[in-house]
């Protein structure tokens, strides 16, 4: 697959997950954080570890309101996500004896 392509899907892959974000954030903004990505995670399909760990590494409160945070706040959760639910590892096969 040529680069330029792979590069654009990544990219309408963390644009779709700041979409969704922004639409909860507009139409239940005094939902806590952790309760929008947590429904995130079920409709999308998104990785539950890697919300945990984007929002270490943000440094942000679940317990927060979504419609708080800034877009800036915002864009970077969405990219944080895809970034490491991109590097999670795929299942391993169980090994066998």
């Amino acid at each position: 697959m040529n680069h330029w392509l792979f590069r654009r899907l990544l990219v309408n892959e963390a644009e779709s997950l700041l979409n969704d974000l922004s639409t909860r954030q507009h139409l239940r903004p005094h939902e806590p954080l952790r309760e929008a990505l947590g429904r995130l995670e079920s409709e999308l399909g998104v990785c539950p570890n890697a919300i945990d760990a984007a929002l270490q590494w943000l440094e942000l409160d679940g317990a927060k309101s979504i419609g708080r945070l800034r877009r800036t706040e915002l864009t970077q959760l969405a990219r944080a996500i895809h970034r490491f639910w991109r590097q999670t590892p795929a299942a391993q096969p169980a090994e066998q004896s």
